[in-house]
Formats: C-alpha cells, sequence, structure tokens
C-alpha cells in the first residue's frame, strides 16, 4: 500500500479546530469556501457540509476540467461572444460595426471575468485563473490589445489553470497581447528591447533572489529576438530578426550560432526559468499569500515549492498541498477580500441572480470601476497587490456598504428582486436574538462576537429576548442585513 504523504483535509482541519480561538472560530465550510471560491453559497455551503471538504475538493478539480475556459457559466458567456474569435475576426467585426479600434473584446472579457467569479459552478478553477492573470499580468482596456488581449485570458491563463506552469509560460512566450505589452514583437537584432525579457526574469519566473545581473537581463532579451506577429496578430517567427552569438543567463548557456534554431532555443530558455528552484520558491510563495495568509510561512513555502519541482511544474499539486496543510485550516483571520471580491461574494451570498446578464454584467463591472479593482486592469505588469496593507481605502469601503445596501433594497433592474425573508431560509427563529445568530451565520458563516450581536441589538433598539412577532425586525431587516455585511466578518477571505 502506498505511503500518504498528506492529512486528509478533514484530518488537518479537525486538528487545526482545536487551537481555534473565538471570534475566529469557524466551520471547514466556510473556510474552504472563502479561500478557494469567490464567496460561500447557501448551496455550496450545504455541499460541503454534507459530503465532507475532501469531496469537494474532488468535485471542484473535475469541475474545473470538465468547464475550463467560460464553461462554468454558459449564460455568462453567450453574452460575450467576442471571446471565441482569433484577432483578425475581432477586427473585421469591429470595422463591420464602424469603429475598427473599438474596445468591445476587451469590455466583453472584464464581463466574463466577473460573471464566471459571480456564477460559475467550477469555483476552484476561477481563483486559479485570478490567480494567474495576476501572476502574468497583460493590462486589458489598453488601446494597443483591443483586438487581441481576449487571447491571454483564454489560450494561456483558462487553457493551463489546471495543467503545467511551463505549458503556461511558453504559451504566454508567443501570446499576441503578451508579445505587444511587454514589446516582445517589435524587438530583433538591431534594436533589442529588454522590456519582455526583464519580467519573464523578474516577474513571471525566478524573481529579484534569483541574484541574475543586468548581463543576464540582456541576453533573457536577445534569445527571445525574432518572436513577432503578423498583420493578422498571429504569433510568428522569424529568424532574420533574430540576435545571434554567444548567451548566458544564471545555469544557462549556449552558443546561438544559429538564427534558424532561435525559436527552440527561446523555448529551452522559458522551460530552464520555468523548472528553476527560484520560480518554485517564488511560486509557492505567491500561493500561500493567495490561499493562506498575508505572511505565510517558510517551512509551508519550502514545502509547496517541493511539490512544485517533483510534480514537473503542475499547479494542481501545489494547491492541493496548501488544501491539506494544518497552516491553511488555522488561518481564518489572516486573509482579506480585495474589494472586488467583496463586492462578488456578497452576490454569491445573497444568492443575487441576473434578470438582465447584460445589463447585470455591465452594472458590475461599473461597480468594480468605482472600487478601483476591475479584474484584469491593472496597467503595470506586477498585476494587482493581493495583502490587506494594499487595499485600506476609506472610498471602496464606504462604496462597498452601498452596494451591500443596494442589493437588498433591490436598486438595480438588472438583477431579479430579492427577498429579504429568505435571508432566514428554513430557520424559524423565535426570538430577535436568535435572528440576528442565524442571519450572521447564514450571511458570513461567522458566530458573531457576543460584543458584535450586542451592537447589532442596540441597532434593533431591543433585548435579545424580545419575541420575533414583536421585533422591529419586521421593519428593520432589510437595514440589519447589510449591517452584518459591512463588518469584519464579510471582508475576510
Amino acid at each position: 500500500m502506498a505511503t500518504r504523504i498528506w492529512p486528509t483535509a478533514h484530518e488537518a482541519a479537525d486538528r487545526a479546530a482545536r487551537t481555534a480561538v473565538a471570534p475566529l472560530v469557524w466551520d471547514p465550510a466556510q473556510h474552504v469556501l472563502s479561500r478557494f471560491t469567490f464567496g460561500p453559497t447557501v448551496l455550496s455551503r450545504t455541499h460541503v457540509r454534507t459530503h465532507g471538504v475532501d469531496a469537494w475538493w474532488s468535485d471542484q478539480v473535475a469541475l474545473g476540467r470538465a468547464l475550463a475556459g467560460y464553461g462554468g457559466a454558459p449564460a455568462v458567456a453567450e453574452v460575450c461572444p467576442l471571446l471565441t474569435e482569433s484577432p483578425a475576426a475581432v477586427r473585421a467585426w469591429l470595422k463591420s460595426q464602424g469603429n475598427e479600434f473599438g474596445w468591445q473584446a476587451m469590455e466583453q472579457l472584464s464581463s466574463v471575468t466577473l460573471g464566471l467569479q459571480a456564477w460559475s459552478r467550477a469555483q476552484l478553477y476561477e481563483t486559479v485563473v485570478d490567480f494567474f492573470a495576476n501572476h502574468l499580468n497583460v493590462a486589458n482596456r489598453n488601446d494597443d490589445l483591443w483586438a487581441t488581449r481576449h487571447t491571454m485570458d483564454r489560450d494561456v491563463i483558462r487553457r493551463y489553470a489546471f495543467g503545467s506552469y511551463t505549458d503556461m509560460l511558453l504559451a504566454s512566450a508567443r501570446n499576441p497581447a503578451m508579445l505587444q505589452y511587454l514589446n516582445l514583437a517589435s524587438s530583433n537584432k538591431v534594436a533589442i528591447n529588454e522590456n519582455y525579457g526583464r519580467e519573464l526574469l523578474e516577474l513571471h519566473t525566478v524573481g529579484l533572489q534569483a541574484g541574475y545581473s543586468e548581463e543576464d537581463v540582456k541576453n533573457s532579451a536577445r534569445i527571445l529576438t525574432g518572436r513577432t506577429l503578423d498583420a493578422d496578430f498571429n504569433y510568428i517567427y522569424q529568424p532574420d530578426l533574430h540576435w545571434t552569438g554567444a548567451v548566458r543567463v544564471l545555469g544557462l548557456s549556449d552558443t546561438n550560432d544559429s538564427a534558424a534554431a532561435g525559436e527552440d532555443l527561446g523555448d529551452a530558455y522559458v522551460r530552464y526559468l520555468a523548472g528553476h528552484p527560484s520560480t518554485a520558491q517564488r511560486l509557492a510563495q505567491k500561493l500561500c499569500v493567495r490561499y493562506v495568509s498575508d505572511k505565510p510561512s517558510a517551512a509551508l513555502v519550502a514545502a509547496v515549492a517541493k511539490v512544485y519541482s517533483d510534480s514537473g511544474t503542475q499547479i494542481l499539486p501545489m494547491l492541493t498541498a496548501i488544501f491539506h496543510s494544518e497552516e491553511f485550516w488555522s488561518s481564518r483571520g489572516a486573509k482579506t477580500r480585495r474589494p472586488t471580491e467583496n463586492l462578488i461574494a456578497t452576490v454569491r451570498a445573497l444568492g443575487v441572480r441576473p434578470s438582465d446578464m447584460a445589463a447585470a454584467l455591465d452594472t458590475l463591472k461599473w461597480m468594480a470601476a468605482t472600487l478601483g479593482n476591475v479584474p484584469l486592469d491593472w496597467n503595470t505588469p506586477d498585476g494587482y497587490p493581493d495583502v490587506a496593507t494594499a487595499w485600506r481605502s476609506s472610498s471602496s469601503l464606504i462604496s462597498l456598504w452601498k452596494y451591500h445596501r443596494g442589493f437588498i433594497l433591490n436598486w438595480w433592474n438588472a438583477f431579479a428582486k430579492f427577498d429579504p425573508a429568505t435571508l432566514y431560509g428554513n430557520s424559524r427563529p423565535k426570538t430577535s436574538g436568535e435572528a440576528i445568530q442565524v442571519l450572521t451565520r447564514r450571511l458570513t458563516g461567522s458566530s458573531f462576537s457576543l460584543a458584535h450581536r450586542n451592537a447589532l441589538q442596540k441597532f434593533l433598539a431591543e433585548p435579545a429576548n424580545t419575541p420575533i412577532a414583536k421585533s422591529t425586525l419586521q421593519w428593520l431587516l432589510v437595514h440589519l442585513a447589510p449591517l452584518i455585511l459591512d463588518a469584519p466578518y464579510h471582508a475576510l477571505r
């Protein structure tokens, strides 16, 4: 019988629960759904509690593979048809609409991203897509990428999210949007542009801690010359544009004396960087920051990096290692949602559904813009930050409070009417104190501390033993529920 390296997630969660401290005690279902989805729903929480966290994980892996791309929510993908087209076809369609340089494809990419985060069944997959879209960031809604940006999402990130990082990196080094964004398409042996070669080292793979030099950066750029685009934005390799001469980057060296072999050398170089120990360490660190805490332990990072190297740069084994670690299950309170995550988590917690999908996606996009956090819109190549200190903003906080109320009070016609009575589910609380317990668990998965429950009772202006039939909740439920979402519990990832 094979030796089991990792405990089951259930075992790890059970051990972590023994040391948890109130009020940061919550059940495994809520924790796994807060980290590996864009927010729990009533249905998903029930599913995990019924079948267990390990079964949920297996189901999500299967769904991510079966519904890769835009299959997680067909109704969302249906209103974003340009995302299936080639750059040339997008440009031709735009021209037929009277604006050859319109941004419709990029706007559809923003829409489909938000819609899948809100309503896709393959939630684990969507969180991985979000992670690697930031790791290999190419800014969306960019003048130069109007016809190509969607290909980075479709053909690189979504295609390889559950596969090999080496394959993802190879695809990104031939992707038209990436080649335009970091100027590789215009780099050649006469005028070498170092932008892509530098970011490949600094951001996409080994990082500054690998100790590469400026000469390494120059050689990185030289190795990749010849990769460019044709008139229809298709990737091509042109040997006559490739720089020849001996090159060395970190531990890789080559005579590079054949322009015809330059593309193969570039692929070998990318594979070398993808498999480098510093890349393993850097990816592991970033994944642990995404799923565990802003400051994960060195031991966990090292363990996840080892899994990456041992698996041949596979992505899912790293996630599984995190999922099975006790540090993950002990990390309640150690991550904060980015503003748009909070928005999407609100949609999911309330069970909000669109009445008009296109209008609903436009509304979510407008909301995300007011929060300064439209997916894929970070302008610089390093991607959106993922630590709490980066998102401390009174402006976004006030906007989120407004959106919490707006969904419950039905301010936007793009969404189906919300019935506040559904917040109780199948529960029948007898007192306002019991109602607060039901509502806090229903909306945040957490049991609020006594002090916080008392604050909510003060808002109702009545003691906790007030019979529900005589409670001010008859009028104030639609105002109490947003207050619960405004609390720090809902802000935690």
